[in-house]
């Protein structure tokens, strides 16, 4: 399984003290749509840690030996891997199907589209499928937007429906997915699927103009949330109950095994966990649930890093 990520890169000036190394700087580059909510958390533990020697630059890439990396996983599969890295999960996002507000498809499927059916209208039948036909024709058309085959979202969504990127009908867009959102406003036959934080006007909670929810087959009160248009209610409905035709997914830090020693990056994304989730709706994520949130904790105080000033942060 591919991982997908963007890379959070920490240059170092390799000051010690206690054999611990400072990190100077911190370089985001890669996916977008998690930027934004990683910035926030920055920027409120910076408030909290102002000693802290944590800062951001955004879209920088450098090829300084004296590099190196801290990923963001948008992958619920990610784990540990034979060089000693550590994945933590420390949120999570949804894939949202949207269309143009005028399709002709949200009257012809407005008692809603079962998740076969989403898996029809978006991706190429497999020719090898016993029940293959080629002059079937699908029961629901439209004009479908992805980003590249190697994208993150378009990896997930793939992944979710048991598909493969390169099965995906429509039109690819290039740059970041916010530009499939454009490309569906201006498309009458549009459809994409894409993140709540980029369906969603952050400030008014609402969705966006000129875009609508590709009708699905939910129970009473899930339709009602989604058909609110409101991100707070469709984030307290993913957060309460699994939706097989609505994508949700875990995203994650993954710590080099060189970096166990920083202090930090320790603190930081501890602090992520512990303090860092208040942050997450209003930045259009979800929260980890329960469960999962317990043992990325233990992950991290089990784990044999320098935790000796962090263990209770």
């Amino acid at each position: 399984m591919k991982k997908i990520i963007f890379k959070i890169t920490f240059a170092f000036s390799f000051i010690f003290f206690s054999g611990v190394i400072f990190a100077q700087e911190i370089r985001i580059e890669g996916t977008k749509f998690v930027y934004p909510i990683v910035e926030k958390w920055l920027t409120e533990y910076k408030k909290e840690n102002p000693k802290s020697s944590i800062s951001l630059e955004v879209g920088t890439s450098s090829q300084d030996e004296n590099i190196s990396d801290l990923s963001v996983i948008v992958n619920s599969a990610a784990d540990d891997n034979a060089n000693g890295e550590k994945v933590v999960f420390v949120g999570r996002y949804a894939l949202l199907p949207v269309s143009n507000a005028q399709n002709p498809l949200l009257e012809k499927a407005a008692k809603g589209l079962k998740k076969r059916d989403l898996i029809d209208l978006v991706f190429e039948k497999d020719v090898l499928e016993e029940d293959f036909d080629p002059d079937k024709k699908s029961k629901y058309t439209a004009t479908i937007y992805s980003r590249n085959n190697e994208s993150s979202t378009t990896l997930a969504l793939a992944e979710y429906f048991g598909q493969t990127p390169e099965r995906i009908k429509g039109k690819k867009i290039l740059g970041d997915e916010i530009y499939l959102v454009t490309a569906v406003q201006k498309d009458e036959e549009g459809i994409t699927f894409n993140t709540l934080n980029y369906v969603f006007d952050l400030k008014s909670r609402q969705l966006k103009s000129g875009i609508s929810f590709v009708p699905l087959q939910l129970k009473s009160k899930q339709k009602e949330a989604l058909e609110s248009d409101n991100i707070d209610n469709l984030i307290s409905l993913l957060e309460e109950s699994k939706i097989e035709t609505i994508p949700v997914e875990n995203f994650g830090l993954q710590i080099p095994k060189e970096h166990f020693n920083n202090e930090d990056v320790v603190k930081f994304v501890k602090w992520i966990l512990n303090h860092g989730q208040q942050y997450n709706h209003e930045y259009g994520f979800l929260n980890l649930d329960s469960k999962t949130l317990l043992s990325q904790k233990e992950q991290l105080d089990n784990s044999k890093t320098y935790l000796s000033y962090t263990k209770n942060y």
